[in-house]
This record gives structure tokens, C-alpha cells and sequence, in this order.
């Protein structure tokens, strides 16, 4: 009994010790809550400070010329009857080098655009291709990756059909006769369209200097560069999933605190360009060269000078030459001719891509609400 008596006691005087411990320590216990808890809050705004900083690249000079010189290029690529050109393309990530090749052949226009873009490569002995093709009204994309095989097709009428300026009362069997436009067409694939994304997506720099070097093989062709930076607009698409929102839901005030959250909580992820390069031709303004800067890249840094940013980097999260280029020649129909292979089945994309359209609709209008929110007295949403 008295060793139980002698445990009860040790138990209530060790539970008040405690006790006298906790209210003796309670204040600092809770300081070092607070000062945890700022230091987090310090953390994400700096985190968020800094990713801002790298996407605004204060060191890059956006002007109008620079803009102007992209509508002119786009403008062009849709003017000339057809393009013959060899690529190269060369991407660093995760530590690995790739390189590949392949070809670009674009002839005619609107509904008569004919496209085949080619990229092959091969890594640690595993063979990756990306094939667009463009021909009567369909475009097919195949694509072959160590996980296998896949085809889509795109009815580009389908589309047309489905643009929300077509009107209602032509009927399904007239479909043929609904003439696709230009803007439909580039805005599904070839150099149009990756020009069109570009601009949609960057800013650009007034052209700079660039001396390219023998290797580029670009000949007595000089060429004029322009230096691409992040539209603030853009960076929500590439940043922050909206998969789990309706289109009805998607508000400005969602957009600016979703992006917001994404950008205090964790560095940039290493497969996102902080800028671009393109080197147009001085005299044709074609697209000779594309090159994405990734995050870790000293050409990429915001304490580089502008004029500085006029190089080849070293390693470039990718890289896209186009080499032995011929234009307005004759090219056969024979080269554009694509037939799906037994095995595996072709997916029709068509319904997905539409969706894809209406849901960059809907983030565009959503985009727009947020403007106004940012131009509204008030702090903005966290």
C-alpha cells in the first residue's frame, strides 16, 4: 500500500512539475509559435518575391518593335507558298543531353495548308519521334516515347464547324464548303502556330546584334535577334492546375489567389523557360532559330545585361535550327502523305481539342476580370 502511496505521489508530483513547467514556459512555447509561423510567412514571401522577380526579368526591355517584328514574321510564314527546311533540335534536362533532327515542309494556305513537321531523336538507345501532318482537312499527331505509340486526329472541319461565329443554319453536309481560315489553321500546328504561341505568350525586346556562328550553317544570311520575356498574364496558364473548376468558376479574384499561392510555395520548376531567344532572317524574317533559357541558366539570370542575352547558351532547355532552307519550290504531294497504322488505334481529338479552346477562353475572360482587379483600388487577394 505505501508503494502504491509512494507512486501516486511521484505521479501527481511529476504531472505538477509538469504542470509548473508549461506555465513557466507557456509564453516562450507560444513566442516560438509565432516566430515560427512568421518565419514561414517571411519564408513564402520571399519565395514569392523572388519567383516574381525572375518572371518580370526587369533586365529585359519589352518595346513594340519587337512585337511588331513577330506580326510581320507570322504574317510572312502565312504569305509564302512553301517551306523546305532540315532541323536540328537540342534539349537539357534532368541532366540529360538530347539531340535529334528532322524536317519541316509547309505548302499553301487556309483550307489548301499542307504540313509535315518531323523531330526524331534517340537517347541511351531509345528511339522518340513527334510527327505533324497536315493534309486534307485532318491533322494527325504521332507520337512515339519509351512508354509506346500514340496517334491523334484533329478534323480541322469539325473545328470550323464549331467556331462560335459559324452560323447555326448550315447544315452538316455543307460542311465542305465552309472555307477554313487562315487563323484556324496556324492556330492547330507548323511554325505559324509556335510563332503565334510566342507572341501570345512573350514580350519582346527591340532586335539586338547577333553574330551567328559557322555551326548554325545559316551561310551569308544575317540575322536579327529578339529577346522574349513572360506576359504576366501567360504564367497562370503554365503554373497553376484549374482541372478541379468549371468554366463558370474560373474568376479573377481565383486566378490571381491560386497564382499567388503557387508562386510563394515553391522555386519555378526547372522545365520552364525564364526567356527566349529567336533569330529572325534580316531580309525574309524566317524563323532560323528558337531557344528556350531554363531556370538555372546564366542567360537566364535577371543580372545579366540585355545585350548580353544576344548568345548561344551553353545549355539550353531546347533549342530548335532550321537549316537548308528553300522557299517556293514545288514540293510533291507524295511528301505529305501519312497513313495511320493498324495498330495502335487513332484517337479522335477533335472534342478534346474544342474543349481546350473553350477552356482557354474561359481563363482568358478570367484573365481580363483580373486586370481589372489589379487596377481597382484595394490590396489584392491572397
Amino acid at each position: 500500500m505505501k508503494n502504491k502511496f509512494r507512486i501516486l505521489t511521484t505521479l501527481i508530483i511529476v504531472a505538477g512539475a509538469g504542470a509548473a513547467v508549461y506555465l513557466v514556459t507557456e509564453p516562450t512555447i507560444k513566442q516560438w509559435k509565432a516566430n515560427k509561423q512568421a518565419n514561414e510567412e517571411a519564408t513564402r514571401e520571399q519565395q514569392y518575391e523572388e519567383n516574381l522577380l525572375r518572371i518580370n526579368a526587369a533586365n529585359i526591355a519589352s518595346d513594340p518593335s519587337g512585337d511588331r517584328l513577330m506580326m510581320m514574321a507570322i504574317a510572312r510564314l502565312e504569305q509564302t507558298e512553301s517551306i523546305a527546311a532540315k532541323l536540328l533540335h537540342e534539349a537539357h534536362l534532368g541532366g540529360m543531353r538530347i539531340v535529334g533532327n528532322g524536317k519541316y515542309l509547309q505548302q499553301g494556305s487556309g483550307d489548301r495548308r499542307q504540313l509535315w513537321w518531323l523531330l526524331e531523336t534517340q537517347h541511351d538507345g531509345v528511339r522518340a519521334s513527334l510527327l505533324q501532318c497536315m493534309k486534307d482537312g485532318h491533322l494527325w499527331i504521332d507520337r512515339v516515347a519509351a512508354s509506346g505509340r500514340t496517334i491523334e486526329r484533329i478534323d480541322l472541319w469539325e473545328l470550323r464547324r464549331h467556331q462560335k461565329q459559324q452560323s447555326p443554319k448550315v447544315p452538316a453536309s455543307g460542311a465542305n464548303s465552309i472555307p477554313l481560315s487562315n487563323q484556324l489553321t496556324t492556330s492547330i500546328g507548323g511554325l505559324p502556330k509556335l510563332l503565334e504561341s510566342l507572341r501570345a505568350n512573350f514580350e519582346f525586346s527591340k532586335p539586338g546584334v547577333f553574330r551567328a556562328p559557322e555551326n548554325l550553317n545559316l551561310g551569308d544570311q544575317p540575322v536579327i535577334g529578339l529577346i522574349g520575356r513572360w506576359r504576366t498574364e501567360s504564367v497562370v496558364n503554365v503554373l497553376v492546375d484549374f482541372s478541379d473548376v468549371e468554366d463558370d468558376d474560373l474568376t479573377g479574384e481565383l486566378l490571381t489567389q491560386r497564382l499567388h499561392k503557387r508562386l510563394e510555395s515553391a522555386p519555378l520548376p526547372e522545365w520552364m523557360p525564364m526567356n527566349v531567344m529567336i533569330l529572325l532572317g534580316q531580309d525574309d524574317l524566317f524563323p532560323y532559330l528558337i531557344e528556350y533559357r531554363a531556370r538555372d541558366d546564366s542567360l537566364a539570370s535577371i543580372e545579366v545585361e540585355q545585350a548580353s542575352l544576344f548568345q548561344l547558351s551553353n545549355e539550353p532547355l531546347a533549342r530548335l535550327t532550321m537549316q537548308g532552307v528553300e522557299f517556293n519550290r514545288e514540293i510533291s504531294t507524295v511528301d505529305f502523305i501519312y497513313e495511320a497504322p493498324r495498330e495502335p488505334d487513332w484517337d479522335d481529338g477533335t472534342t478534346g481539342y474544342e474543349r481546350r479552346l473553350e477552356r482557354a477562353e474561359a481563363i482568358r475572360v478570367a484573365q481580363r476580370e483580373a486586370g481589372r482587379l489589379a487596377s481597382s483600388p484595394g490590396d489584392a487577394p491572397h
